[in-house]
C-alpha cells in the first residue's frame, strides 16, 4: 500500500490510545456523518487552506483492518470495527504533513485523529492550529468560542499550553486534559521523536 502513516514510536503511548479510544466508543447512532460525507467535508475545507488531502484509503476486510487499522486490544471492541479511512496531509509545495484517520463500525466514524509532524523547531506549528481548527470544526462544531471548554478561550491557546508544558518536561510524551465540546470529547497528545514532535488531535463521539 503505497499510502505514509505516522506512526507511534512507543507501545506505552499505543497503549495509552487504545485504552482512550475503548472508553470512548459510542453507540454508531449518535454520529450525524458518515465517512465518505465527514472525508469529503474535510478535503474541501482543508483545501481552502491549502492543505491537500488525499481520497482515502478504504479499510474493510477484516485482513486489511487486521493490518493497518488494529486499534484495541480487546478483540471484542477490536470487531466492532468494520471500516477504517486513512489520508494524507501535504503542504502547498507537496511536503508530507501528516494523516487523517477514521474508525468505526457501519457507515459511521465513531473516532477520528489527526496527526501532523513537526519538525526539532516546531516551524510547522500555524499548520497544526490550522489543520486541528478545521477538523474541530467539521468533526464537532464551529462552536468554540462560545462554548469555551475547560475556560480555553481558543484553540490555539490550548494548542500553545501543551507546547509550553511538554518542552518544561522531561517526559517524551505529553498529553492534554480532555475537553467535552458539543457532544464529543477532544484531546491532545504531543510526541517528542526522532523528526521533531508528532502533534495528535482525538475526537470520540
Amino acid at each position: 500500500m503505497n499510502h505514509r502513516i505516522l506512526v507511534f514510536t512507543s507501545i506505552s503511548i499505543i497503549a495509552v490510545v487504545i485504552l482512550l479510544i475503548y472508553w470512548y466508543l459510542p453507540d454508531p447512532s449518535e454520529q450525524n456523518l458518515t465517512f465518505d460525507a465527514l472525508n469529503g467535508l474535510l478535503r474541501e475545507d482543508l483545501s481552502k487552506q491549502n492543505v491537500a488531502m488525499s481520497s482515502p484509503v478504504r479499510l474493510q476486510s477484516q485482513e486489511a483492518i487486521a493490518k493497518y487499522c488494529s486499534l484495541f486490544s480487546d478483540e471484542r471492541q477490536q470487531s466492532l470495527v468494520k471500516y477504517c479511512t486513512s489520508t494524507e496531509l501535504k503542504d502547498a509545495k507537496g511536503k508530507f504533513l501528516g494523516n487523517i484517520h477514521m474508525v468505526g463500525s457501519g457507515e459511521m466514524p465513531q473516532v477520528v485523529m489527526a496527526l501532523i509532524q513537526t519538525d526539532p523547531l516546531m516551524s510547522e506549528l500555524d499548520t497544526v492550529k490550522t489543520v486541528f481548527h478545521t477538523v474541530i470544526d467539521d468533526v464537532v462544531c464551529k462552536c468554540w468560542e462560545d462554548i469555551r471548554p475547560g475556560g480555553m478561550s481558543s484553540l490555539n491557546d490550548w494548542i500553545d499550553g501543551l507546547k509550553q508544558f511538554h518542552q518544561s518536561d522531561t517526559q517524551p510524551h505529553s498529553r492534554s486534559t480532555q475537553l467535552k465540546l458539543g457532544q464529543k470529547t477532544i484531546q491532545l497528545e504531543l510526541t517528542t521523536n526522532d523528526d521533531g514532535y508528532l502533534w495528535q488531535l482525538f475526537i470520540y463521539s
